[in-house]
């Protein structure tokens, strides 16, 4: 599989003022809650609980599963955040959590990097900041690095692997990243970054904590970063700048939020992957030249007003506009033309959320709508426009969340009622689509004392074709589109999880079977830009084991190990490929059809292992190894078309520089990854599958892996002030 930059952008948008003013009539009633084992909370290496806020008690922790939901999540405190947090973007500071993975086009861990969740692509995965979705709605993509040092402005995120509970935005067909927003402090606080590193890296970031205002309830932060990358990877350097702002206001009766940001970024592109043996003699090797390169930018911007009617109810309103634009260059190998694709799309939506009790019953409900816009374009750089065309999708969704506390008991029910409708606008008349879906949702957890508590549950999700499955990867329509051609994916998700928790030990583990119908898989064949062109299998499986053991011997030492074991399939896969004669000339295209095959990617084996320790007070040692197993470029499941398996080790140390310098809590931190220099981790990529006839018309088939491969040793060296 490759992820190339041919589907999603769009233009800056001016800046919008947003307000909302709701009310309700109270409800009575209240749940309880013992302290015991949890079954979804992983433990942190720095025991730090994630507890709700008053702030995002309906517009964060609604989406969010909390301690007695039976949901399979892990929760990441800011402690572990800023602990990681070295200027990466967010998949690279997610790779360690269960099931989850991530690649890079640089080889680095910034820039165009791409997670991944039990073997699925980040379209398959539900993004929201404060209960507002980040995804772009047409084709479910996210780019990170449209916005860099995201996790220096998140107070806490929550990883849900599943079906989940129910969220705004596209499908969560695979799982939901649910990041929190910066608390804002009550006092005055300056914070700066500085970073130098290998290849070129340079990073500088600073915030400001503006306190509560006196007695008005005011508060106010606002965070710049910049930082510089040469990459690993020939014509890779990229540049980001991004600014994030917030302001809050509460009160007896209410809380008001203004949380955003704004992001630039300009890179040169890397997004092909290489041949095995070009990457033996050059492992930086990138196709691309240096004039096709990109420049983007996103801004996105919520406010949300929440109304607090009682001591269990609360009425929340949210209002956002999540906007992108810019192009970028790409050769055309037909002709050597230098074309520009401009991209330009805007999504804006409002939210209402009301949490209350109904005697023993916990409520939530929920309702959201967006409408969004895009325009594509394609010019010759110096030349002239080729086409343009745009798009539009709205959405509604509307949820209902019960919850029952009996005892040891807790009892958890989702529905959810979706509607989404596509249409495009070209040079080729094509007929809108629209989709209506019911997804429900049930669990039920049982706690077996104070040490132990398992969960179950069960749900279905499905998920409509993206733009580019529903167009066959043309950006621009040729001919007519049956846009039903393509239809709808549908996962049916058990899961099934405990913990114990006992002295130094917190044990976490769960299994899980999700059965796909109709799933949207690639097929082989590409567009006129390079995009995989996918359609349905009929049908698939993932099913696997994760867990998550920690082990504190004493408060200065601690022992992680995270990871999942999988068993993944699709029943049956047509193959498509070009056929050439015995000179290399193309005469034709054929099939082939396979039998339980493991799906792209999907790597049965993952494993991370950390140790931390603090041998003095002004020292923390960190050292972690990750073991990821071989997986397959394609559905065929060739044995030459697969990623090598491979080890990464990466040391840190943290050195508390305050006893010898007073001003500024300086804290120095020094990292080195890919200790060993392995030259062989390559964990993506995707594959060029093609069939030779014979004289005698007898077909053989035949394939090119190409990787993107992962940095050689580098070392980075950051140092915080706080004033």
């Amino acid at each position: 599989m490759t992820f190339t930059r041919v589907s999603t952008r769009g233009r800056p948008a001016a800046p919008i003022a947003l307000a909302a003013l709701l009310w309700l009539a109270p409800a009575a009633g209240a749940r309880g809650e013992e302290p015991r084992a949890d079954a979804t909370t992983p433990p942190s290496s720095e025991e730090a609980p994630v507890l709700p806020r008053r702030a995002e008690e309906v517009v964060v922790q609604a989406v969010r599963a909390d301690a007695d939901t039976p949901v399979t999540r892990t929760d990441v405190p800011r402690e572990e955040i800023e602990k990681k947090n070295a200027g990466q973007e967010m998949p690279a500071l997610l790779a360690s959590l269960p099931g989850m993975g991530y690649t890079s086009d640089t080889g680095l861990g910034n820039g165009y990097t791409y997670v991944s969740m039990r073997g699925m692509g980040p379209t398959r995965v539900n993004f929201t900041l404060d209960g507002a979705p980040l995804n772009e709605p047409e084709d479910s993509t996210l780019y990170f690095v449209d916005f860099a040092d995201l996790a220096s402005s998140v107070e806490s995120l929550q990883v849900q692997r599943g079906v989940g509970t129910s969220a705004a935005g596209v499908a969560s067909f695979v799982g939901s990243v649910n990041f929190a927003s910066l608390d804002l402090a009550e006092e005055p606080e300056l914070t700066a970054r500085l970073a130098l590193g290998s290849f070129g890296t340079q990073r500088a970031t600073a915030g400001y904590q503006l306190g509560r205002l006196g007695d008005t309830g005011l508060k106010a932060y606002v965070r710049g970063t910049w930082q510089g990358v040469d990459g690993f990877r020939d014509n890779s350097a990229i540049d980001q700048q991004s600014v994030y702002a917030g302001l809050s206001h509460e009160s007896e009766k209410g809380y008001f939020k203004l949380f955003g940001f704004l992001g630039r970024e300009k890179s040169q592109s890397a997004y092909y992957a290489v041949e095995p043996w070009i990457l033996e003699e050059d492992l930086t090797y990138n196709p691309l030249g240096p004039d096709e390169r990109d420049a983007f930018g996103q801004q996105f911007v919520q406010a949300q007003y929440t109304r607090f009617l009682s001591e269990t109810s609360s009425l929340a309103g949210q209002l956002y506009v999540n906007d992108a634009g810019g192009w970028y260059r790409l050769r055309s190998s037909s002709t050597g033309e230098l074309r520009e694709y401009g991209l330009d799309w805007t999504n804006l939506g409002a939210a209402v959320t009301l949490k209350t009790t109904l005697g023993p019953v916990g409520l939530t409900w929920g309702v959201h709508g967006s409408d969004f816009g895009s325009t594509r374009t394609r010019d010759v750089v110096d030349g002239g426009r080729d086409w343009l065309n745009r798009g539009t999708k709205s959405e509604a969704s509307t949820f209902v969340k019960l919850a029952r506390d009996a005892g040891p008991w807790h009892l958890y029910g989702d529905l959810q009622l979706r509607w989404a409708r596509f249409r495009y606008e070209g040079d080729v008349a094509v007929d809108p689509v629209d989709w209506t879906f019911l997804n429900p949702k049930l669990g039920v957890r049982r706690d077996l004392g104070r040490e132990l508590s398992v969960y179950a549950s069960v749900g279905m999700t499905s998920r409509e074709p993206g733009r580019g499955d529903l167009l066959y990867g043309e950006e621009n329509v040729s001919s007519p589109h049956d846009l039903d051609d393509v239809r709808p994916e549908k996962v049916v998700a058990v899961e099934l999880g405990a913990a114990w928790q006992s002295g130094p030990f917190t044990t976490q583990v769960n299994v899980y079977d999700m059965e796909f119908e109709d799933e949207i898989a690639l097929t082989g064949e590409q567009s006129e830009v390079g995009l995989s062109i996918r359609r349905n299998a009929d049908r698939s499986f993932r099913r696997g084991l994760e867990w998550d053991v920690a082990w504190r011997p004493r408060p200065a030492l601690a022992v992680r190990f995270t990871g999942s074991w999988s068993w993944n399939r699709i029943r049956s896969w047509t193959q498509f490929y070009d056929v050439y004669d015995e000179s290399f000339e193309w005469v034709g295209s054929t099939s082939r059809t396979f039998e339980d095959v493991e799906p792209v990617l999907s790597p049965p084996f993952v494993g991370n292992l950390s140790i931390d320790g603090s041998p003095v007070p002004w020292l923390a040692l960190g050292a972690s190894a990750r073991y990821v197993a071989r997986s397959f470029l394609d559905n065929t499941n060739g044995e030459s078309l697969a990623t090598p398996d491979w080890w990464k080790v990466d040391l840190s140390a943290s050195i508390d520089l305050s006893p010898f310098l007073k001003a500024g809590r300086p804290r120095l931190r020094v990292s080195v990854e890919n200790l060993l220099d392995d030259r062989r981790i390559w964990p993506g990529g995707y594959s060029w599958l093609y069939a030779t006839r014979d004289a005698g018309g007898r077909e053989t088939l035949g394939g090119i892996p190409y990787y993107f491969p992962m940095a050689t040793r580098n070392v980075s060296v950051v140092l915080d002030l706080g004033f």
